[in-house]
């Protein structure tokens, strides 16, 4: 992060620029090639959740999602930080119990719901969370399955030394291009090991799940994570996200994924791009605003679909009384 990347998203109030967020973006061609650039894309970032497409790629490369029968829904929920709402909880738990696994497998703590209605409602209900109740409790699914269908043992599978988290380790390594033997290493929010890498390298592994030049193997699990993704956009997110919002209206022409701290990721399978972008302050609803700027700046959102997410373009800024008082909109740094 530096004082140096350019403002991506201010938020106004009666004329008057009341804040503003500070990011870089990387956009990379499937060879890898980069074709746009904003701010300091060779800085480090922990991708996050953002990486999540990249790390369901296992599950289905070694045969377990076959194995287990898995559908769009559930290859979409290892790809999730979902909202928590009953019918991802639901998915998550027939998982499990057609691996023969229960909640208490799940390794990812308990968390409340990044849906606020969710949590409000369970909390009117006095209804327990558990950890299938965690937004990523579908990515460790995942990782149970895998495990499983190995032979490896499920308890601490979300240790660093894990097969399961090697295998993802080697296979961020071959996405990105990025050795991370020596990279900056933490612990995510679930407890799985996170990797800090160059941002450009997280738009790079992201153009090169649309390449032509991966392996058959490859190139079979990145369509099918791609297509889950498509199919089941409420799966990946949730009631009002960003990312059940863009994927829903733009019906397979963008694929979007965030994560924590600001972090985003956006694949475009029809011209093989990766977008990759971190808004310095970690605000969500500025990583948001930013993709939705970017995506639309490039040319990249479906004409139909304009309108329905105009709102992720430039956002009305309302007093409690309904009155449009700002803005929150594309910076003086994103130009085009």
């Amino acid at each position: 992060m530096t004082t140096s990347n350019p403002v991506f998203i201010e938020v106004t109030r009666a004329g008057f620029v009341e804040s503003r967020h500070r990011g870089a973006c990387a956009v990379v061609d499937a060879d890898g090639q980069m074709v746009h650039a904003w701010g300091d894309v060779e800085a480090l970032v922990y991708p996050r959740s953002a990486l999540k497409p990249i790390q369901a790629l296992p599950l289905i490369e070694t045969g377990a999602a076959d194995h287990y029968g898995l559908g769009d829904e559930e290859i979409a929920l290892a790809c999730a930080s979902h909202n928590s709402e009953p019918f991802h909880v639901e998915r998550v738990t027939a998982w499990l119990e057609r691996v023969g696994l229960t909640v208490d497998d799940l390794e990812c703590g308990v968390c409340e719901a990044i849906s606020l209605d969710v949590t409000k409602a369970m909390s009117s209900a006095h209804e327990p969370f558990t950890r299938a109740h965690n937004n990523c409790s579908g990515k460790h699914t995942g990782f149970l399955s895998t495990a499983l269908f190995m032979g490896e043992a499920t308890k601490g599978y979300i240790g660093a030394h894990h097969p399961v988290q090697q295998r993802v380790t080697k296979t961020v390594e071959e996405m990105t291009g990025v050795s991370l033997s020596s990279a900056p290493c933490g612990s995510d929010g679930c407890g799985i090991p996170v990797f800090a890498f160059p941002l450009h390298a997280l738009a790079r592994g992201m153009a090169r799940m649309m390449s032509k030049d991966l392996a058959a193997s490859r190139k079979a699990a990145a369509n099918r994570v791609m297509a889950a993704m498509v199919a089941c956009p409420q799966c990946v997110a949730g009631t009002k996200r960003f990312d059940t919002r863009v994927m829903t209206a733009c019906k397979g022409e963008v694929l979007v994924k965030g994560g924590a701290e600001g972090v985003h990721i956006a694949m475009i399978p029809a011209k093989g791009l990766g977008i990759a972008l971190k808004v310095d302050d970690g605000t969500i609803r500025a990583s948001e605003q930013a993709m939705g700027c970017i995506l639309d700046g490039l040319g990249l959102l479906p004409e139909a679909a304009r309108s329905e997410l105009a709102d992720l373009i430039e956002m009305p800024v309302r007093s409690t009384l309904g009155e449009r008082v700002g803005e929150i909109r594309k910076g003086p740094g994103l130009m085009f």
